[in-house]
């Protein structure tokens, strides 16, 4: 993977995008430890640019493209903290979200969250998976591997 920072976060993900090993969930009670080959990703690139509106970052993996994006707003107030949702329930008359309670220190922390999340979707499609609706396993494996 190629890293191609378009702000000016002195920022580097190699201990990320150099590292073999990754625990994904199986399913919602079984983890499990997955080879990363690199060969396989060697042309993909990563951009970190900056993000114009009103929230304070986003994402995107696109596989067709093999892309990551991960944008940041210059606007950010640090240390920001921000509520991800990690699952959801079953309770009377519906469900319920739960939620996970992230800090962001600085810009660095939150762009290597926001990686995170969409290498998870990035693995999943490596695995075959289909990628809509993971958001909160993408959530849960961002949390576990940015802690």
């Amino acid at each position: 993977m190629h890293l191609e920072n378009r702000t000016s976060i002195p920022i580097s993900l190699r201990d990320l995008l150099d590292r073999e090993y990754w625990i994904i969930e199986r399913n919602s009670l079984v983890r499990s430890k997955v080879k990363v080959y690199f060969d396989r990703l060697s042309d993909w690139k990563v951009i970190i640019r900056w993000k114009n509106g009103k929230h304070p970052f986003s994402g995107f993996c696109s596989p067709s493209k093999k892309l990551i994006i991960v944008a940041v707003s210059p606007k950010n107030i640090y240390p920001l903290i921000c509520r991800f949702t990690v699952g959801t329930r079953k309770v009377p008359g519906g469900y319920k979200y739960d939620f996970e309670t992230v800090t962001f220190k600085d810009a660095k922390d939150l762009v290597r969250f926001i990686f995170l999340h969409e290498f998870s979707h990035l693995l999943d499609y490596c695995r075959g998976l289909k990628m809509g609706f993971k958001q909160c396993k993408a959530n849960r494996f961002a949390i576990a591997n940015f802690k």
